[in-house]
């Protein structure tokens, strides 16, 4: 029986697994929105897997190699090179976690069987260093400071180090990605940084007993478990940290399209079922626009446009689609001048939001403002407010003239 089978049935991670899959899966299937039916949006809801699974790590590997440590086990196993012994722990501990971690992905890529793309394995690759990485430090925490305290200690500075300090995307080692919009995917930048940080981890951690040694053929690996150490460090410090790093753009794929509201509009192929949605919105918009605004030859979904328009989105409910769709009519119309008085500037931004307040209210059959928090001054909202109580038909001239307005030449 080989030294990783023994591990491996004889961790105290494996009695760990079970109640770790079921907490995982609860912060998968029970927190944050639905993300059934596209990829992208499973893809993301998966890592949230690694919130429970690192903090138990890190707590149950220190007590682990605390224990050991303080019972002389090393020692005992000292025929065989130290390293390989903590390697061969690591791994073992690993395989149970990672197991755990694989199997939740597995069930949300059931759940979205049949959505149009396929799944996006990096993301699995993403949550496994993260669970090795807690691990690593887990191993390194406890044989560094072997007391019957370590466990709980490691256990409560996991919680804060993954659930506070690494759980936002403006952070370095980001194991969660909460955030996921269609045009965006796990940057490869970030993925390479991050493997190359677990790897240093590992082999910091499988050299870090040789520090406590008063072995002299053990000198060089004190050494190199110094140098493994100080270029973790150097690379956590310099990894991309902000949320545009760890995700980037996707390359345009062909999209699906269908016509509505005079235009062409158009989705990611993983949003295909959701087309009817988007033209049903572009029509309204069209509809409220008929006689002020032309429509756009083409409604684009966000990222498919790669000239700086922003695009519609699907993913935040009816009324951000509809608002958004509206954006997609008038953004082409507006003219920005370099070099004009700050008055003008405004008196142009304002004519903007009076249109598009009127546009919105005007697309849902109301008489009133849409509830939105504008900041600055908000004196405009009362011309809107007395537009829209205006008939219908009356109202076409003042929203011409915010047209005009915002179009005026430079």
């Amino acid at each position: 029986m080989t030294g990783l089978s023994v591990e491996l049935r004889r961790t105290p991670m494996r009695w760990a697994a079970l109640p770790l899959l079921i907490a995982a899966a609860a912060m998968v299937f029970f927190v944050g929105g639905d993300w059934r039916g596209s990829w992208p949006e499973t893809s993301a809801a998966a890592t949230r897997a690694a919130i429970p699974l690192m903090v138990a790590a890190v707590g149950l590997a220190a007590h682990r190699a605390s224990q050991l440590r303080r019972s002389g086990s090393d020692v005992l196993l000292a025929a065989r090179p130290l390293h390989q012994v903590e390697l061969t722990r690591l791994t073992a501990d690993a395989v149970w976690l990672s197991s755990v971690y694989l199997l939740c992905t597995a069930f949300t890529w059931i759940a979205t069987v049949g959505a149009p793309g396929r799944p996006w394995p990096e993301y699995a690759l993403f949550g496994v260093s993260g669970v090795v990485f807690a691990l690593a430090l887990g191993y390194f925490i406890g044989q560094l400071l072997p007391s019957r305290f370590t466990g709980a200690i490691a256990a409560v500075g996991g919680f804060m180090l993954f659930s506070l300090v690494f759980s936002s995307q403006s952070s370095p080692l980001a194991n969660v990605v909460f955030y996921h919009s269609i045009d965006v995917r796990l940057s490869a930048t970030h993925l390479a940084w991050r493997l190359a940080v677990t790897v240093l981890a590992v082999a910091a951690m499988c050299t870090v007993s040789s520090l406590m040694s008063r072995d002299r053929a053990m000198k060089g690996a004190a050494s190199a478990s110094g140098v493994f150490s100080v270029v973790t460090l150097i690379c956590i410090a310099a990894m991309p940290g902000n949320g545009s790093d760890l995700l980037e753009a996707r390359q345009v794929e062909e999209p699906v399209c269908a016509p509505g509201g005079g235009s062409s509009v158009c989705v990611w192929p993983e949003h295909a079922k959701r087309l009817p949605d988007a033209v049903d919105e572009a029509e309204r918009v069209a509809a409220a626009a008929k006689g002020v605004l032309p429509a756009p030859k083409r409604y684009a979904e966000q990222g498919l446009e790669r000239n700086g328009s922003g695009g519609f989105t699907l993913d935040h409910g009816q009324k951000d689609l509809l608002h958004t769709a509206l954006l997609e009519l008038t953004s082409p119309h507006k003219v920005w001048c370099e070099g004009e008085s700050e008055a003008g500037t405004e008196r142009k931004m304002y004519a903007g939001l009076q249109l598009e307040a009127w546009l919105e209210a005007r697309a849902v059959g109301s008489r009133r403002l849409p509830a939105y928090e504008y900041s600055g001054d908000t004196g405009w909202q009362s011309d809107v407010r007395r537009v829209l109580s205006l008939p219908s038909a009356d109202q076409v001239a003042p929203a011409k003239q915010w047209a005009r307005e915002m179009q005026a030449p430079c």
